[in-house]
């Protein structure tokens, strides 16, 4: 076993998660054990449960947590249930794949043999990004943006630095290139650096404003305390695009999603490019 525990996070997502399940289940290096936190809907934990049974999948646990009335969605509320995950996890890796995600099957392999080599506690792969309809995404337009402008001026400005290449869907990893975030479900993470490290669970206004995710803010900490950083430099995280950090769509229900989770809040639809 590969001594890793993958993380993912779900909420309405039906469909989506069982994809990201057997993404899990695919992988050429398998992961330890997969900790699925279902979201505060029981009819979701009760559907992903049977069909871990009816699939004969091993080593998935699926743990409902609560969502109490103050509970809203978004990367303040990510953030609480990645690191409950961490302090479940009995690895002592740590992955993560969103529920709306997919890895390649070599990705953990990949991952985890560039840790041993590199001897770093936080390593990544690149992204390949995709379409909610599993189509390549192409457009000369960075897709996290507020506007189409917004994206049309980062897109020119991450040609000239190499992050992308027109007629590519992969983001290329610079080293040299430190305002581009880590995805999430990039990382494979020592899991002693993230109980020191944890996801910060508090978004302010200005968060919101910039939106500045869960992952933004893990990598900016990292980066701060100078942990040695690497990348495989393959596009192993097949990410499609549709989550809340890039269009109003972001998951089947009317749920108001918010970005700061502080005292003065704003929807997301004030916020969100359409």
């Amino acid at each position: 076993m590969s001594g890793i525990s993958v993380i993912t996070l779900t909420r309405y997502r039906p469909v989506e998660v069982k994809r990201a399940i057997m993404s899990v289940q695919q992988q050429t290096e398998p992961a330890a054990e997969h900790i699925v936190l279902v979201d505060g809907d029981h009819q979701i934990e009760q559907s992903v449960k049977a069909f871990i049974d009816f699939s004969s999948i091993e080593r998935c646990k699926v743990h409902l947590i609560p969502r109490k009335l103050s509970d809203v969605s978004g990367p303040g509320r990510s953030s609480v249930l990645r690191n409950i995950g961490v302090q479940m996890a009995e690895n002592p890796w740590i992955a993560f794949l969103d529920d709306d995600n997919e890895w390649l099957p070599n990705h953990l392999s990949s991952l985890i043999a560039l840790a041993h080599q590199s001897n770093s506690p936080a390593v990544y792969s690149e992204v390949a990004l995709f379409t909610a309809e599993g189509e390549p995404y192409l457009e000369h337009r960075w897709p996290w943006a507020h506007t189409q402008e917004e994206g049309e001026n980062k897109y020119r400005d991450y040609v000239e630095r190499g992050i992308l290449i027109p007629g590519s869907n992969v983001i290329h990893d610079r080293p040299e290139v430190r305002d581009v975030p880590v995805d999430t479900s990039a990382w494979l993470l020592d899991r002693n650096l993230l109980l020191s490290v944890p996801f910060q669970e508090t978004f302010s206004i200005d968060d919101a404003q910039t939106l500045t995710s869960e992952d933004d803010k893990l990598f900016y900490s990292l980066l701060k305390r100078g942990v040695r950083l690497a990348c495989t430099f393959k596009p192993t995280l097949v990410y499609y695009l549709g989550g809340y950090s890039n269009s109003r769509v972001t998951v089947r229900t009317d749920e108001v999603i918010e970005w700061s989770n502080l005292k003065q809040q704003i929807p997301v639809g004030e916020i969100y490019n359409e």
